[in-house]
C-alpha cells in the first residue's frame, strides 16, 4: 500500500473526456467472440485491483477519490467500475458518473454509461463512450485513432450531434516524472488530440498524460480555448 501525503492543485481530466457513442472498434483488435485483444503489455499502467483509489484536487479543491469498486463481463470483455462522480464544467453538469477501464495486452480502453446532466438550467441525456485512451506495447512516436459521435438529448429540444475524431501518440517511455515531491519511475508520456465538430464549428481539445507503471495516471495537462489546465496526483492506495 502507497499513499502520498500532501495534495496538489490539480485538474484531473481523465472523466472529462467527451461522451459519446463510440464507432466500432479496428476489427484487428477484436477477437473471434468479439472481445478487445491488445497483444502483449509492457507492464501494468494502471493497476485494477478492487479498491485501488487515485486522488485528485480541481483547482486547489480536493475531489473524491477515483476507486475501483466492481468487475464485470461487458461484450466478451471484463471491465473494472470506478465509483461513480460528478463532474462540472462550462455552465453544466453531470452526477452519478458510472467509468470503466479494460484492459487487454497493451490497449487500455476507457468506457463510460449514458449521462444524465443539466446545462443553464436544461437536463438531457448524453451517450456513453468506449475509446482507447493509451497504448502501453507501441514505440515512441506512433499513433493510434478513432472517432465517434456524441447524441445529446434535451427535454423537448432535437438531439443535438457531435462527431469527433481523437489520435493518440507516445511521446516518450521509460521517464522519470515528480509530482508532488515523489519520483516516478517507468513513466509513459503520451498526448490526446480530440477534434469535436459540432454543425461545422470544430473545438480542438489536447491533453497530455503521464502514466507511471505499477500506479497508474499520475499527472494531466490539457489546452482547450487558449487555456490550459494542470492535473497531478494527489493521494493514491494501490494493493
Amino acid at each position: 500500500m502507497k499513499k502520498i501525503s500532501t495534495l496538489l492543485t490539480v485538474v484531473f481530466s481523465l472523466l472529462l473526456l467527451a461522451s459519446c457513442n463510440v464507432e466500432p472498434l479496428d476489427p484487428e483488435l477484436l477477437t473471434d467472440n468479439g472481445a478487445i485483444s491488445g497483444g502483449t503489455s509492457s507492464g501494468d499502467y494502471w493497476p485494477t485491483q478492487i479498491n485501488n483509489e487515485w486522488t485528485f484536487e480541481q483547482n486547489g479543491v480536493a475531489q473524491s477519490p477515483m476507486k475501483i469498486i466492481s468487475s464485470a463481463t461487458i461484450g466478451g470483455a471484463l471491465y473494472y467500475q470506478f465509483n461513480t462522480q460528478t463532474v462540472t464544467g462550462s455552465g453544466a453538469s453531470a452526477t452519478n458518473v458510472t467509468t470503466r477501464l479494460n484492459k487487454s495486452g497493451g490497449i487500455y480502453n476507457l468506457k463510460t454509461d449514458d449521462l444524465n446532466i443539466n446545462a443553464l438550467g436544461l437536463t438531457g441525456m448524453q451517450t456513453g463512450y468506449t475509446m482507447i485512451l493509451l497504448k502501453d506495447n507501441i514505440p515512441v512516436g506512433q499513433t493510434w485513432t478513432g472517432n465517434y459521435s456524441q447524441s445529446t438529448t434535451y427535454t423537448g429540444i432535437l438531439a443535438l450531434v457531435t462527431n469527433t475524431t481523437y489520435t493518440g501518440t507516445i511521446l516518450a517511455k521509460n521517464v522519470t516524472e515528480t509530482v508532488n515531491g515523489e519520483i516516478f519511475n517507468n513513466v509513459i508520456k503520451m498526448n490526446l488530440r480530440q477534434e469535436n465538430n459540432f454543425s461545422g464549428t470544430i473545438t480542438v481539445v489536447n491533453t497530455e498524460y503521464w502514466f507511471a507503471k505499477s500506479v497508474g495516471p499520475i499527472k494531466t495537462l490539457t489546452t482547450s480555448g487558449g487555456a490550459n489546465y494542470v492535473s497531478a496526483l494527489a493521494d493514491y492506495t494501490i494493493y
